[in-house]
This record gives C-alpha cells, sequence and structure tokens, in this order.
C-alpha cells in the first residue's frame, strides 16, 4: 500500500501536529519538498545513535519510542501515533537520534530532508514556537519517567501505559472500542517490569472494572480511575 500525497494545508493529521498554527507559507514549502514512506510492523523508523536525516511526521499508525537497555531489552519511552514528529531536535551539536523509532502497526509518514526543514524553520516564528513547545513537553516526558521508573508501582506503572495508548488511540468513553497494537511485552518495557506482571495487573483492572478487553481488544477503559491510580504518588513527587 502506499500513500497518497497530500497538501499540507489540506491534510487533517496537521490539526494534530507541529504544523497546527503554521502560515500558508511554511505549509506550502513543507509540501512542496516532502515525500512519503510507509512502514511494516517491527521495522524501524530510525535507530538510537542513527544520523537525523531529516523530519518526519507520522500521517497513520502506532510507533514505540525506544532506548537501547539491559541484556538487549528495550526501555520503551511512548507510544505515538498520527501527529507525532521525529528530527526536529537536530542541530550541529546533536545530529545523532537520542532514540529508536519502532513501528508497532503499519505506518504511513511523510518526510523532509533536514537542510530544507532547517530553511523553512528559519522563516517561520510559529514553527520555531511549535518546536520550542515540543521540545518542552518532551523534557516533561522525560523527567516524569524517570520518576516513574524510580517510585511507582507496577499498578500505576501499567495505568499510565493504558492512559497513553487511550490517548494515543483517540478514545473517547461510550464512543469508540479499539484494538491495540502493543502487545503486553509492549506495556511490560515500557512499566519495566514482566509480561506476567502486567497481565496480572490487567487481570485486577477487570475484576475492579476499570478496563473490558479481550484479547487486545478494549471496549471500556475507566479514565478518570485509572488518572488517580497514576497519581498516587504525585503529592510524594512534588
Amino acid at each position: 500500500m502506499t500513500l497518497a500525497q497530500t497538501d499540507c494545508l489540506v491534510c487533517k493529521t496537521r490539526n494534530c501536529s507541529i504544523l497546527k498554527d503554521c502560515e500558508t507559507a511554511t505549509l506550502t514549502s513543507i509540501s512542496n519538498y516532502k515525500h512519503t514512506g510507509v512502514l511494516k510492523k517491527g521495522e524501524k523508523l530510525f535507530s538510537e545513535c542513527d544520523p537525523v536525516q531529516g523530519v518526519h511526521f507520522i500521517k497513520r499508525g502506532f510507533l514505540k519510542i525506544e532506548l537501547n537497555g539491559k541484556q538487549g531489552r528495550p526501555l520503551v519511552l511512548k507510544f505515538a501515533g498520527k501527529g507525532s514528529v521525529f528530527g526536529h531536535r537536530a542541530n550541529a551539536e546533536h545530529p545523532l537520534h537520542s532514540c529508536s523509532v519502532v513501528a508497532a502497526s503499519e505506518v504511513f509518514y511523510c518526510f523532509i530532508p533536514q537542510y530544507l526543514f532547517q530553511e523553512i524553520y528559519k522563516n517561520s516564528p510559529v514553527l520555531k514556537q511549535q518546536i520550542l513547545d515540543q521540545i518542552l513537553n518532551e523534557l516533561e516526558l522525560a523527567e516524569k519517567k524517570a520518576i516513574q521508573l524510580a517510585h511507582r508501582t507496577v499498578k500505576e506503572k501499567v495505568a499510565e501505559a493504558l492512559l497513553m495508548i487511550a490517548d494515543v488511540y483517540g478514545y473517547e468513553k461510550n464512543k469508540q472500542s479499539f484494538r491495540i497494537s502493543f502487545c503486553r511485552q509492549d506495556i511490560a518495557d515500557f512499566a519495566g517490569t514482566t509480561k506476567e506482571q502486567v497481565s496480572k495487573v490487567l487481570k485486577d483492572f477487570e475484576k475492579e472494572k476499570l478496563i473490558k478487553c479481550t484479547a487486545k481488544k478494549f471496549n471500556y477503559i475507566d479514565i478518570t480511575a485509572l488518572k488517580a491510580i497514576r497519581a498516587a504518588h504525585t503529592l510524594n513527587e512534588i
């Protein structure tokens, strides 16, 4: 399957990306220079320490953002979906990717070479601000991840993983069920635990009626309750 080239001005995915509020001239320039690509499940968009070749905008599909871990086991930093962007933090001082990005499903993306993106970036105050905001959000995520690994229980970590997955899939109560592309091992790698512990916590959540799921299909997620579980250590973390 191939992805049709779409003008950024009319692309629906733009509304959930750093290009949302960009000027017409900026969007037109990116449209003129970008090309599209497809990843199969399990393929890498790029690997940790690869040179940054350009900027990737995710149009469709789901991905895992990973760091190399001990004994070959990855540490999953987050899950990502449409609207995500990669390669935007690169400059002369940071020319390498700091993580690996792996397709958890079939993924469609747009790509623009680094030197062209930098020229467009220089002429767009809005894009500069959007990228700054994105980097600050990513820094906050990294800080929270460090706290999570150090202090949170397995139950709290699994709750965090489910909330992130629900956000990636755009889950809304009473409106949408979905089949996730992430397996229990992916959730375990995110939580820093084992697949068996994840399965146990998911069963406990089902008994408590916080989720309803069959295999990889989720019919219901109690977002409010899971947020309360995730926030159990908030006061201690501040």
